[in-house]
This record gives C-alpha cells, structure tokens and sequence, in this order.
C-alpha cells in the first residue's frame, strides 16, 4: 500500500509541475500578459498561429479559456486548438468544450493551432481585443500546472485623411503623436471621449470654441483612440500615440 501510494504521488508531482509555453509561428514567446496587435482584419494579416510547448516528461491536455471580448459580438473569427475550429467565440467558455488538446511529453503541438479575427468590431472606430488562457487540465477536467494568459488585439488603422475629416467637423490637431500634450484646437462646441487600447473610457470632456490641450503626462505608452461629436451630429475618430 505504500509503494502504491508513494507513486500515486509522484504521478500527481509530475502532472502538477508539468510546464507548458506558448509561441507564436515565427518564433515569438507568448507570454503572460502579453498583447498582440494588429492593424489588418481580414487574412492573412490577422492570422495568429499558436505553438504549445510541453518541457515535461509527462502528456499535457490543454484548454483555451475565453476571458474576455471587447467591442465584439464574438462571430467572424477563426479559433482552432486540438481538434475543433470554431467561428464564433463567447466570453467565459473554454475550448474544446469536450476533449482537450493533447500535447505528448517534451513534445508539441503541430502548426494548425491559431486565432484569426474577420471582425472589425461594434463600433470600427474602437479597438476590438479578445483575452485568452491557456491552462492545464487533468483526466476530470480541473486545472492543474501553469498557464498563460495573453490578448490578441485590434486597432483599425486611421490615415492622414482622418486630419482633413477632423477639420471639416470642427477639430484641429497638430499632430497624432503626443509625449504629454495632446495639442487642439476646436471651431465648433463638440464632446470627445479618449479611449485606451483596451476600448475602456479613459477621459471624457465637453469643449467649447478654441485652443486646448489634453494632458497625457500620466497615460501609459500605447495607442487610444480619440473619438468626438459636435452639437451638428458630425463625429469622428483618430488614432493617437503616446510615446
């Protein structure tokens, strides 16, 4: 009985430290935290491959939990992991929902496994970010070892031409590309919101006519997205990036 039950437990130590990384196709870590953004919806720009590592010596099962999806309705995308493609993805589901992916010992998956957004969001002018972690489970389904947790991201790009938009409707800027000061000028009473990479409101305002400057001393590095409305109805959008 105490043979059985010293292996038992040398099992559960092996299943339990059992490390799992993720990568990207060429070769870039995904680690926990990370974000990934990009600029293109359609393929194969917006294609993210996804490499799943197993440096143990024992099989892993593997799950995507779905944490969050901001400024979509989660359809017209692409997730495949094991053996399940899926075009719509929900918010606090995990995938597969049945069988797990199986990863072998000091092994990997094969070059199948990806995400791919075809959505360009609720609202286009925002950015549209899905949250992802891929976690460990064990033969009942309970998480068990590491797992890492990243975002996929992405932010419509927005031209010059949004310059000559802003004027029309009222809004002037210098330029998109702030260190502490967001430089404008406005020659119609308008509303703004400034919105960080996420989609979350991060500053809201009431202009009237004239010459103003947002402070950006305390934002973090990073894109957000300035959107705005005048008392006529007109609005608009226009990336900016905070070095």
């Amino acid at each position: 009985m105490k043979k059985i039950f010293i292996a038992t437990v040398a099992l559960f130590s092996l299943v339990a430290s059992a490390q799992m990384s993720l990568k990207k196709l060429d070769g870039t870590p995904i680690n926990n935290g990370d974000v990934f953004t990009y600029d293109v919806a359609v393929e194969p720009g917006s294609y993210m491959g996804i490499k799943i590592y197993n440096s143990s010596g024992s099989p892993i099962n593997v799950k995507a939990k779905v944490e969050s999806v901001t400024n979509s309705d989660g359809t017209n995308v692409q997730f495949c992991l094991g053996d399940v493609c899926l075009a719509t993805v929900t918010a606090g589901n995990s995938y597969p929902p049945n069988f797990p992916a199986f990863i072998d010992a000091n092994s990997e998956n094969g070059d199948f496994d990806h995400f791919l957004n075809l959505n360009s969001g609720i609202n286009p002018n925002l950015p549209v970010s899905y949250s992802f972690k891929f976690y460990q489970v064990d033969g009942s389904g309970a998480e068990v070892g590491n797992s890492v947790s990243f975002s996929y991201r992405y932010v419509s790009p927005l031209g010059v031409s949004s310059f000559n938009q802003l004027e029309q409707s009222g809004v002037v800027l210098k330029s998109n590309v702030v260190s502490n000061e967001l430089e404008m000028t406005t020659t119609k009473e308008l509303q703004y919101s400034l919105f960080d990479a996420n989609g979350k409101s991060v500053l809201s305002q009431n202009l009237e006519i004239g010459n103003h400057a947002i402070d950006f001393s305390n934002f973090s590095a990073g894109i957000y997205i300035l959107s705005y409305q005048n008392k006529e109805g007109q609005n608009g959008s226009i990336r900016i990036i905070k070095k």
